[in-house]
């Protein structure tokens, strides 16, 4: 069931957490609604979900205790800070700045210090010793965030694998094409704590937002995606950090995988054609 807008949200982030304050009306994003206010004087974003399906109550769960654990163990890079969250809200502190992009692939280009600084952030990241979400999706949900080819950090190796295969099946690539891609992930997957979702509109001012995605991954999936978000010209910092050998070839997997992962939406959830990315797909794999 979809919230009625308005008032009632307002309302509610009122009783979740007192002394929250409404800053204009609720925005209403792909499946969530975003509420701006204040708390204390202190900027806060408020979010809950337009449709509380089996995946997206899973992943916000994990948003939610992702940032207690972060608040409580911070990362070393910049976060929103945990504020409250209780009856299908969520409170956070709300960064000021604009985010890097706004769309989901803005082939930017960004200055080299900006791009050597989310490659330094990746690393602090991987550094981190809290302790993210563990529970893991229910029979149901795994099924569909296989299906959907959607971030799952209790699996980091095997979801990317199973998508590779689940590829191939609907023509997104070849079998063989698949079987390589798969190969370089086999032979070389170190994980570490990640992001998750490191798209530059997850990159507001100097913090990174949207943690639902959060937890185990394979180290270098932050890069890819960020590698496939920008214009050629701007990669290097990301080439420089990748380097040669076995980590080169699964990182270009990874890239791979990230532009296999945006034919899928695009052809399945925007219902347009996706004859761009698949040839930045193209160049990629040869």
């Amino acid at each position: 069931m979809t919230p009625a807008p308005g008032a009632d949200f307002a309302q509610l982030c009122g009783q979740v957490c007192p002394g929250f304050h409404a800053d204009g009306e609720p925005r209403r994003a792909q499946k969530s609604e975003l509420l701006w206010g204040v708390v204390d004087g202190a900027p806060v974003i408020a979010k809950r979900l337009l449709r509380p399906t089996p995946v997206w109550a899973w992943y916000f769960d994990r948003e939610v205790a992702m940032y207690r654990e972060l608040d409580a163990h911070p990362p070393g890079v910049r976060v929103p800070r945990f504020v409250c969250a209780d009856r299908g809200v969520l409170v956070v502190e709300r960064l000021t700045g604009t985010p890097l992009a706004t769309r989901r692939r803005p082939h930017a280009a960004l200055p080299t210090a900006t791009v050597a600084a989310l490659v330094e952030a990746r690393l602090r990241l991987a550094t981190w010793t809290g302790t993210p979400p563990s529970s893991l999706p229910a029979p149901r949900v795994r099924s569909q965030l296989r299906d959907r080819l959607l971030e799952d950090p209790t699996a980091p190796v095997e979801w990317i694998r199973d998508g590779f295969a689940r590829a191939a099946r609907r023509a997104i690539v070849t079998p063989d094409v698949a079987s390589q891609l798969d190969a370089a992930i086999a032979a070389h997957a170190p994980i570490a704590f990640g992001h998750g979702d490191l798209l530059l509109r997850n990159v507001v001012g100097d913090g990174l937002v949207d943690w639902e995605c959060a937890g185990t991954h394979v180290h270098d999936w932050d890069l890819a995606l960020l590698w496939t978000q920008l214009a050629p010209a701007s990669r290097a910092p990301i080439d420089h950090a990748i380097g040669g050998g076995p980590r080169r070839d699964a990182f270009r997997a990874l890239c791979a995988f990230a532009l296999i992962r945006e034919v899928r939406f695009v052809e399945s959830f925007r219902r347009e054609r996706s004859d761009a990315v698949r040839a930045e797909l193209a160049a990629i794999i040869g």
